[in-house]
C-alpha cells in the first residue's frame, strides 16, 4: 500500500489532478451542508428563478469571450498570451454594455412579455455585470493552466463558491427572495479580483499590451468555429431550465435545479480538475509524438473507475436521499436525478476528453455535433411536454439524446487522439 502511495504521489498528473480537486472538493462539500439549509430559507420557486437567471446568463456568456480564453495556453511567448487576455476582457466589457442595453429596451422600454420570467424581475439587469465577470474570470483561469498554476485555479474556485454560500445563506436569513442571484454575483467578483492581484503586476501587465488585433486574427477559429459549437452545447444544458419554465412552470425548473445542482457536484469536483490537466499534458504529448492516444486510454480508465460506482449509487438512492436531507417537498427532484443520472455518468467521462477536439483543432466538427446535441435536445423535451405533458416523459427523452451523443463524442475523440 505504501509503494502505490508513493508511486500516485510521484505520478505528476494524478498530483495535478489532486491540486485541483481538493479545492473543489472543499467547496462543493460546503454547497452539499449548505444545500439543506438553502432549500428550507428558499422556496422552489427560488430555485426555479436563480436557475433561469444562471441560464441564460451562462449562454450569453458564450460570446462574452470570443471564445479566445481556449488559446491562452497555445502562443509560445506569455506576451503573446497576455494580449488574448486583454482582447477577452474588452470583448466582455463590450458585449456586457449591449447586454443590458438590450435588457433595458426590452424590460423597460418595449415591455416584452417574458413567459420564462427572466425579465420580470429587476435583477435581470445584474445579468451584464454576471457575464463581465465570467469572462474574467475564464481568462484568468487560462493564464493559470498556462502556468501551471493549479493551486491558485484551486484557490479561486474555493473563494467564489465559500463565499456564493455564505452570502446566500445570509440573504436567505433576512428574507431576501433574490438572494442567491446577489450572492452568486458576490462570489464570481471577489474570485476574479483574487486571480488579478495574486499575481504581481499582473495587471500592469494587460494593460501595457498592444495591438491585440494581432491575436484576434491569428486566433479566429475560435470564435470562428467555437462560439456556435459552444452555444449549441450550452443551450443543450442551460436551456432545459428556460424550456421547462417555458412549457411547464418554475416550480418544475426549481425541481430540476436542485437535482441538476447536487448531481453534477461530482463533474464539477473532478472532471473540470481532469479536464484541465489532461489539455496541458495531451499537448505536451503531442508535440513529443504526434499523438496522445496512451494518454487519453489512462485518462478515460481513471474517468470510468470513477463514475461507474458514484452514478450507480446515485441512481438507487436519489429519490429517499432528497426527501430525507431536502424535507419532502423535494421528493420530485430526487426522481429527477435519478434520470439525469444515466447520461451524466457517460457525461462524467466525455466531457473532459472533449478537449482533444480544441487541441486538434476540430472545432468545426464538434460545433456541429454539440449543435444537433442541442437541437435534438430541446425536440425531446418538446415531444415529452407534447404527448405526455409530463416533465418527467420529457427528462428521460432529453436523457437519451444527451446519453447518444456523448457516446458520439468520446468515440470520435478517440479516433482524433492517434492521429489529426
Amino acid at each position: 500500500m505504501k509503494k502505490k502511495l508513493k508511486e500516485i504521489s510521484r505520478n505528476k498528473f494524478l498530483r495535478n489532478v489532486s491540486t485541483l480537486a481538493f479545492g473543489t472538493i472543499l467547496s462543493q462539500g460546503i454547497v452539499v451542508i449548505s444545500s439543506p439549509f438553502l432549500s428550507r430559507l428558499f422556496s422552489v420557486e427560488d430555485f426555479g428563478v436563480l436557475s433561469v437567471f444562471t441560464s441564460f446568463s451562462i449562454f450569453f456568456a458564450v460570446l462574452s469571450t470570443g471564445r479566445y480564453e481556449l488559446a491562452v495556453g497555445l502562443p509560445s511567448s506569455n506576451s503573446r498570451a497576455l494580449k488574448i487576455i486583454k482582447l477577452i476582457i474588452c470583448i466582455g466589457a463590450f458585449v456586457s454594455i449591449v447586454y443590458l442595453i438590450l435588457i433595458f429596451l426590452l424590460k423597460s422600454v418595449f415591455h416584452v412579455y417574458d413567459k420564462t420570467g427572466f425579465l420580470v424581475h429587476r435583477e435581470a439587469y445584474l445579468a451584464p455585470i454576471y457575464i463581465f465577470f465570467i469572462a474574467v474570470y475564464s481568462a484568468l483561469g487560462y493564464w493559470c493552466q498556462r502556468k501551471k498554476n493549479y493551486k491558485k485555479i484551486t484557490i479561486a474556485n474555493a473563494v467564489q463558491v465559500i463565499l456564493t454560500t455564505i452570502c446566500s445563506i445570509f440573504f436567505g436569513v433576512i428574507h431576501l427572495e433574490s438572494g442567491m442571484i446577489w450572492a452568486l454575483i458576490i462570489g464570481v467578483i471577489i474570485s476574479s479580483f483574487y486571480l488579478l492581484v495574486s499575481e504581481k503586476d499582473l495587471l500592469k501587465d494587460i494593460i501595457k499590451q498592444r495591438n491585440i488585433k494581432i491575436v484576434a486574427k491569428k486566433y479566429y477559429s475560435f470564435p470562428r468555429y467555437m462560439i456556435f459549437s459552444d452555444l449549441s452545447l450550452t443551450a443543450s444544458q442551460q436551456f432545459i431550465p428556460i424550456l421547462f419554465s417555458v412549457l411547464y412552470s418554475t416550480t418544475v425548473v426549481g425541481f430540476f435545479s436542485m437535482a441538476n445542482r447536487m448531481l453534477r457536484l461530482p463533474n464539477i469536483v473532478i472532471t473540470s480538475s481532469i479536464a484541465n490537466v489532461f489539455r496541458n499534458d495531451a499537448i505536451d504529448e503531442i508535440r513529443e509524438k504526434g499523438n496522445c492516444e496512451e494518454l487519453y486510454k489512462s485518462t478515460f480508465k481513471k474517468l470510468l473507475f470513477m463514475s461507474l460506482p458514484c452514478y450507480l449509487a446515485l441512481f438507487i438512492i436519489s429519490p429517499y436521499l432528497f426527501e430525507i436531507i431536502f424535507g419532502e417537498k423535494w421528493h420530485d427532484a430526487g426522481i429527477f436525478a435519478r434520470i439525469i443520472s444515466i447520461f451524466l455518468l457517460v457525461e462524467f467521462i466525455a466531457t473532459p476528453l472533449n478537449t482533444i477536439f480544441y487541441i486538434r483543432e476540430k472545432q468545426k466538427l464538434l460545433m456541429r455535433l454539440q449543435f444537433l446535441n442541442a437541437l435534438f435536445g430541446g425536440v425531446m423535451i418538446y415531444l415529452g411536454f407534447h404527448f405526455f405533458s409530463s416533465p418527467a416523459v420529457s427528462l428521460i427523452l432529453f436523457s437519451l439524446n444527451s446519453l447518444i451523443f456523448n457516446i458520439l463524442f468520446l468515440f470520435l475523440s478517440f479516433k482524433i487522439s492517434k492521429h489529426v
